[in-house]
């Protein structure tokens, strides 16, 4: 009696509306106007805890927060033990594209995502998809690097980038955090779930991450990690002390 109440309650916390997490970054001479990034990581399209209908809502909660821009950083789709998703990542895609910001939603691949269809699909449906590619779009330069389960490549992805231009890098293991330069103002990433399960006592009970990268802000040698907990689940529809949430990243000055 006691686990099948333990187990409602994780389904429960699984399907709860994001918290949205918000951090603040500063930019040594940044002189434009605060600019307001907003990430969605591990949607995990599948039933029963995210439907179709439950991402439109998250799209609407992202809406009402009037992001500067989207980051989108992978795992759109499957993950669970009964996947019942196809390899093209249509609808799960179709809804992120009344995403609505001042410049543009930008995506990269995760590791459930098909590598064939994903920059096929994704450019579909009013995003930019990234791999190991930059795209300036005006204050700040935004770079997407391909998965682990492809070809990352950083350093491809930076050439040509303007000087003097802060660079935000999207990408969805954050374990690739350990080959970004210091030239990278911020690096978004997701994969982990923040554990999905984080029990008294214990602790997550799976990260994804070896080198720590599990949840929140870590900045090493002058670098800036922010990692997202992700809104969906993968292997079981449960959740437990690690909210499904909505991350806002706010670049501004001192």
């Amino acid at each position: 009696m006691v686990a099948a109440v333990a187990v409602a309650v994780m389904v429960h916390e699984a399907a709860a509306e994001p918290v949205v997490v918000a951090y603040d970054v500063v930019l040594p001479g940044w002189t434009a106007p605060p600019l307001r990034i907003v990430q969605l990581s591990d949607i995990h399209m599948g039933l029963p805890d995210m439907p179709v209908t439950r991402i439109a809502a998250i799209v609407t909660q992202v809406n009402a927060l009037h992001p500067d821009l989207v980051a989108l950083t992978g795992d759109y789709q499957g993950g669970k033990l009964l996947d019942w998703t196809g390899g093209n990542l249509g609808p799960a895609i179709r809804p992120l594209a009344k995403l609505r910001s001042r410049l543009g939603t930008f995506a990269v691949r995760g590791n459930h995502d098909n590598a064939f269809w994903a920059p096929i699909i994704l450019p579909l449906y009013a995003m930019t998809y990234l791999q190991n590619a930059h795209v300036d779009v005006g204050p700040i330069v935004i770079v997407g690097i391909d998965d682990a389960t492809g070809a990352p490549d950083i350093a491809r992805a930076l050439v040509g980038i303007p000087v003097g231009k802060p660079v935000v890098m999207l990408m969805h293991e954050p374990d690739g955090f350990t080959g970004v330069p210091v030239s990278v103002a911020v690096t978004l990433a997701g994969h982990t779930h923040g554990g999905q399960v984080r029990l008294p006592l214990i602790g997550t009970l799976l990260t994804n991450t070896r080198h720590g990268y599990v949840r929140g802000r870590y900045v090493v040698g002058g670098r800036t990690l922010i990692v997202s907990s992700g809104i969906g689940t993968t292997a079981l529809p449960i959740r437990h002390d690690v909210p499904p949430e909505i991350v806002v990243v706010t670049l501004h000055a001192r």
